[in-house]
């Protein structure tokens, strides 16, 4: 009999034990977007440029005198959109894209601008006439003073212009050319979801491009 009262107060015990307990998780605090900021730690890179210096001039930056360009490096950046590996390998090669569009307006760009005014005028007249008349011309009747002033005969003339004017301004940039030898240097995540491509172009990776395109065309 006690063995029995030992095991129930047991259970008893192990039951209040085990309550369960609810965790409550808050969520972040949303901000308003005319008060968001963006990031000032996050730094760009644009357009590198090496240059060649003449014959004992370069050992130092400020002695050197340039001669040729030997190595251009430009850095293009996209947003993933996402967290996932597709989204980051989309944002890849959008960085790639964005840094050969960067390293193509750099060497030739066509610009247009053209500007557009326009002009419409409306002019609108509204005729109006309020005229008192009797109902019969053979029916009399009498007005005091005071009732005669009311409503007397009037005509109304209204007349109304309006003016819009439109200015339309556009700006039209266009790039074209083809590239050799500019290749992917580095490619990394600089932000929580922006990821950058370096590329680089200099004179000996485009001497192994055409050496290759040679190659190939022959074989």
């Amino acid at each position: 009999m006690k063995l029995k009262v030992f095991t129930l107060a047991t259970m008893i015990a192990l039951a209040g034990c085990s309550t369960t307990k609810h965790a409550s998780i808050e969520s972040g605090p949303v901000e308003a977007l005319n008060n968001q900021k963006l990031s000032s730690s996050f730094k760009r890179q644009g357009i590198k440029i090496e240059w060649d210096c003449k014959y004992f001039t370069g050992i130092t930056e400020a002695t050197c005198i340039k001669n040729d360009i030997k190595a251009i490096e430009v850095t293009g950046y996209a947003p993933s959109y996402g967290a996932s590996e597709v989204m980051r390998e989309n944002a890849f090669k959008v960085a790639h894209d964005q840094a050969l569009d960067k390293l193509i307006r750099f060497v030739k760009q066509d610009i247009t601008s053209t500007r557009t005014t326009q002009t419409i005028a409306k002019a609108i007249e509204k005729a109006e006439d309020n005229i008192k008349r009797r109902i019969k011309r053979d029916e009399e009747f009498e007005l005091s003073d005071e009732e005669a002033m009311k409503d007397t005969n009037i005509a109304v003339r209204k007349n109304t212009a309006d003016t819009v004017r439109t200015m339309t301004e556009t700006v039209r940039t266009q790039a074209h050319g083809i590239i050799k030898g500019a290749r992917a240097i580095n490619e990394e995540i600089v932000g929580p979801q922006t990821v950058k491509v370096t590329i680089r172009w200099d004179v000996d990776s485009e001497r192994a491009s055409n050496y290759l395109r040679k190659r190939f065309v022959q074989q």
